[in-house]
């Protein structure tokens, strides 16, 4: 009889899905705060949320048990608070031990040795109205980028980087599982996502969101620091000295992608792969780019060998549409230490995998640079209305000071869309942007149509419709005045606008442009 009513309770137990249900689970360990194992569950559905500071405080309360399935110890230092409630509202550091520890993957086993246990008291959460879990995303801060003549700023001693697309909760795992192994500062960065959850709005800028402080040595402790009040409810912590050394970091994956764009669009263009860096950016009409920074340079010879390799394997550009929502995705495995990002060669452009192109939203007067489903800036831009035309383009031709001039009626800069007289160019009616007052042409600001121009090259494509890109983030503002961060050149910021070096002739004085203003 007895083993029918276990029985019994444990159909009724899975009727609730425990496993993914951290409201029930909840619910479960203030009644038994004992019970190790609905701690571990509670805390890896909080680390699967991206809610770190909960997960971790649930993982020292599972003990042994996160021992066994983590393969390290973990338990704070210090008293613990009374209750889970006070626990999950803590301050921005906290602190916890963690050393290396046996082998255990006996998963299922301990979820059925943990739900034949569970008491029939716990079908009480049932009928609660407790409502569905919010999906977190983190407020703006103001964008960080670069400019190639400020210098470089190294990291603190002892910092990594880690980037997290979605998945904090599994990478702070894996610095968890190797933090005994030196002292230093791992710190997981994040991407803001857009309103629709389509996008990563890398024009918002990576953020710092939690960190892991390894005194080193084996069984030492380490100290978590929160960034972002998303991963807990508390003061967070002051990361003013990490900012510049992500931005430095951002800077260098930007660098690379435009790098391997324009191999790319040489290989396109020729057939063949570039030899010498000096091919991207010969002069006018093979303008590609208009220089090369030293970095750039340095990092040619790798760049072309992965678009070799890219090539070989014929990977072909995702649609971001279909690959947006990353988060639903089956999780990958993990690794037992996590590489850091701030050990990325030059060459590498990771997370920013896909060709740039651009993408321009008729409905809401934005042009985006973007690669998958990076949005790498955000600008405002003006239109014709219907006059404009939808649909795929390329860019076909670039050109400096068209019909010579650096403030006539194209502005600074021109590029062709696919042999028409159709152009993305900059203006000399700044008051027309936001609106639809030309005559099918996209006007830019000054600022940005350099930037845009700096950072993609022939063969770049070009995608026009309505409702393409996301809803303007809440932050709101037009972009260059510093009231919406991420929109405009540097992502808000003029001055740290992506600049190249100027290495070539790019102007084309024998031309007389006749483009539909």
């Amino acid at each position: 009889m007895k083993d029918k009513n276990r029985m019994d309770q444990l159909e009724r137990f899975f009727q609730h899905n425990p496993i993914e249900d951290p409201l029930y689970l909840k619910k479960y360990v203030k009644e038994h705060p004992d019970h190790k194992m609905a701690w571990y569950l509670l805390g890896r559905e909080y680390a699967a949320q991206g809610k770190e500071g909960k997960a971790a405080y649930c993982f020292a309360q599972s003990g042994e048990i996160y021992e066994a399935f983590e393969r390290q110890k973990i338990a704070f230092e210090g008293p613990l608070p009374a209750s889970s409630s006070s626990a999950l509202h803590k301050g921005a550091m906290t602190t916890v031990k963690s050393k290396p520890s046996g082998k255990g993957k006996w998963l299922p086993l301990m979820v059925m040795l943990f739900l034949l246990a569970v008491p029939a008291a716990m079908d009480l959460a049932k009928n609660e109205d407790t409502g569905n879990v919010p999906k977190e995303t983190f407020a703006a801060a103001p964008a960080a980028a670069n400019v190639p003549a400020t210098p470089k700023q190294d990291a603190p001693s002892g910092v990594k980087l880690y980037f997290s697309n979605g998945d904090w909760g599994n990478k702070l795992q894996q610095v968890l599982s190797s933090s005994g192994s030196g002292a230093g500062e791992s710190v997981i960065m994040g991407v803001p996502r857009s309103e629709d959850g389509k996008w990563n709005e890398w024009n918002r800028s990576v953020k710092p969101l939690i960190s892991v402080e390894s005194h080193g040595g084996g069984g030492g402790s380490a100290a978590l620091k929160y960034y972002q009040s998303q991963t807990c409810s508390c003061q967070v912590a002051d990361s003013s000295k990490l900012v510049p050394v992500i931005a430095n970091w951002m800077h260098d994956r930007e660098q690379a992608i435009v790098l391997q764009s324009a191999i790319q669009a040489f290989q396109k263009k020729t057939g063949t792969l570039p030899e010498k860096p000096e091919q991207l950016s010969k002069p006018y009409p093979d303008n590609l780019l208009p220089g090369l920074s030293p970095e750039m340079q340095e990092a040619f010879p790798q760049a072309v060998s992965k678009v070799n390799e890219i090539a070989k394997a014929g990977k072909a550009p995702q649609d971001p549409v279909q690959s947006a929502d990353k988060n639903e995705q089956p999780k990958q495995e993990l690794k037992e230490q996590a590489e850091p990002s701030s050990s990325q060669p030059k060459a590498s452009a990771d997370p920013l995998l896909e060709p740039l192109r651009i993408v321009i939203d008729t409905d809401k007067h934005r042009l985006a640079l973007v690669s998958g489903d990076f949005i790498i800036r955000n600008y405002p831009v003006g239109l014709g209305g219907e006059k404009t035309p939808q649909g795929e383009f390329f860019i076909s031709e670039k050109v400096r000071n068209p019909n010579g001039k650096s403030n006539g009626e194209f502005g600074s800069r021109g590029m062709t869309l696919s042999d028409t007289l159709y152009a993305i160019h900059g203006t000399n009616k700044p008051s027309s942007i936001g609106k639809d007052e030309s005559h099918g042409c996209v006007r830019m600001q000054q600022a940005d149509i350099e930037e845009l121009y700096n950072m993609v090259t022939h063969e770049t494509k070009v995608t026009i419709g309505k409702g393409v890109l996301p809803p303007s983030n809440p932050d709101g503002g037009n972009g260059n005045g510093g009231e919406n961060p991420g929109v405009g050149a540097g992502g808000g910021k003029l001055d740290q606008s992506f600049g190249l070096p100027l290495q070539t002739d790019d102007s084309n004085p024998s031309k007389k442009y006749k483009w539909l203003d």
